[in-house]
């Protein structure tokens, strides 16, 4: 459904995010503002790099996410929220998994009707994309934005619920859904496919700031050393790399060492095969690491192991992005999303193979010439983190202006990622001639 607003009249955003904890992650980012400094962290989370762009163009905006701790903050024209979405605070299964999708996209859409939205950006996993049809009735457009794929690229569901959900799904993007924003090509090819060319989408790369970022070295003997960074589980592939060091063990001539930085419900298990397999001085488990210290085990690697298995939807792992940043080869499938954007750099294995990921390491190790390809081709394919126009706000701003033709398009991002943030209700106008 179109609306007609002119730059005079805010466009009223409402956003359901994911399960993290955005009430926390924006009371903070306000703390550093009255302070008067910047993050370690080289780059703005999504939630916020959407709380910034709603400053700067004056559009409020209601965002829940499904963290479980009941909270809100508020600040000036945003308000973040928590809401618990499992009344009983616990995962469920089956018939009750289907029913609290649906409960939560009612809940949603009712909380977008109060809050009188004129636009609603909903995340990937949210619910059932079919689910968000009560938006059509309340008279919200909805725009999809996928963190995640709507199935792991190449493997397609099987099951009879799958099916079924993937069939009601098309028949959302076909006639209800108003446009989709995502992280990778393959997220566009699957949501243009469902729904056949019919929608706009726009895709967008997470930004980072250049500052704090330190290169590699790069491979020059001795040990090799690899690094896995994200959440451990086992649909991420963590508890692959048990297998996979095994294997280069025995068939690499040079010793390779893994740095797994992250935690998650599989650390448990994956510490107990490592004992098991006597792997404790070639496969570290630096746990929950800081962003400075996680920066540092970056820089000190030979390259970076991006896993997944064909049972998780990613979209595109910002691990990728940051191995490139910092000068490092990717061993990765194409369940990760990240070849039709850096694929000059990626040594690619098969998926759910050990074997194959063993032996692209092994490559690495003792073919100079293919490894120094891989690692010289990071510089060009790094600049897309850092060019604005691919960012986040930007693939938002471009939907808004097809959604709402009268709405003026963004033209100065730095407002939007720079240390400073407008101060509410300050229109593009005043800051063009500020």
């Amino acid at each position: 459904m179109e609306q007609n607003h002119t730059q005079s009249q805010p466009i009223r955003i409402f956003a359901a995010f994911g399960p993290g904890d955005h009430v926390r992650a924006h009371g903070e980012a306000m703390s550093r503002r009255m302070v008067s400094t910047t993050s370690l962290t080289t780059s703005l989370t999504f939630s916020e790099l959407l709380f910034n762009y709603c400053k700067v163009t004056a559009n409020p905006i209601l965002a829940i996410s499904s963290y479980p701790r009941v909270d809100t903050i508020e600040d000036g024209i945003i308000v973040a929220e928590n809401r618990r979405k499992s009344p009983l605070g616990a995962e469920v299964s089956g018939l009750a998994f289907h029913f609290l999708q649906f409960r939560w996209a009612l809940y949603l859409a009712y909380r977008a009707r109060r809050f009188r939205a004129n636009v609603a950006f909903i995340d990937s996993g949210t619910t059932h994309y079919f689910a968000l049809a009560i938006f059509r009735l309340i008279g919200v457009p909805v725009v999809v934005n996928l963190h995640n794929v709507l199935w792991p690229s190449g493997f397609p569901p099987t099951s009879l619920s799958g099916r079924i959900v993937r069939k009601l799904n098309a028949l959302f993007f076909r006639r209800i859904a108003s446009g989709g924003i995502g992280v990778s090509p393959e997220c566009e090819r699957q949501v243009l496919s469902e729904a056949q060319g019919t929608i706009p989408f726009f895709q967008y790369r997470c930004q980072y700031n250049r500052d704090g970022f330190r290169k590699a070295v790069g491979y020059c003997g001795g040990p090799f050393h690899v690094m896995f960074a994200g959440r451990v589980e086992a649909n991420k592939g963590a508890l692959d790399l048990v297998e996979i060091s095994s294997l280069l063990t025995n068939n690499c001539p040079t010793p390779v060492v893994f740095h797994v930085c992250g935690d998650g419900s599989a650390l448990a298990p994956l510490r107990d095969l490592i004992r098991q397999r006597r792997l404790e001085e070639i496969v570290l488990l630096h746990g929950h690491v800081g962003r400075e210290d996680l920066l540092e085990i970056y820089s000190s690697c030979h390259a970076a192991i991006v896993p997944t298995r064909s049972t998780f939807p990613e979209g595109m792992p910002q691990v990728c992005a940051e191995a490139i940043i910092a000068g490092l080869p990717i061993v990765a499938s194409k369940v990760t999303n990240a070849l039709d954007l850096l694929g000059p750099a990626i040594a690619e294995a098969e998926t759910d193979n050990a074997a194959s990921y063993a032996e692209r390491i092994c490559q690495l190790v003792t073919e100079p010439a293919y490894y120094q390809s891989l690692r010289s081709a990071t510089e060009d394919l790094s600049e897309q983190f850092f060019d604005r126009k691919f960012g986040y706000p930007t693939a938002v701003d471009r939907m808004l202006s097809t959604l709402f033709p009268n709405c003026r398009p963004l033209d100065d991002w730095s407002y939007v990622y720079g240390d400073q943030i407008v101060p509410i209700n300050r229109t593009i106008q005043q800051i063009d001639v500020a």
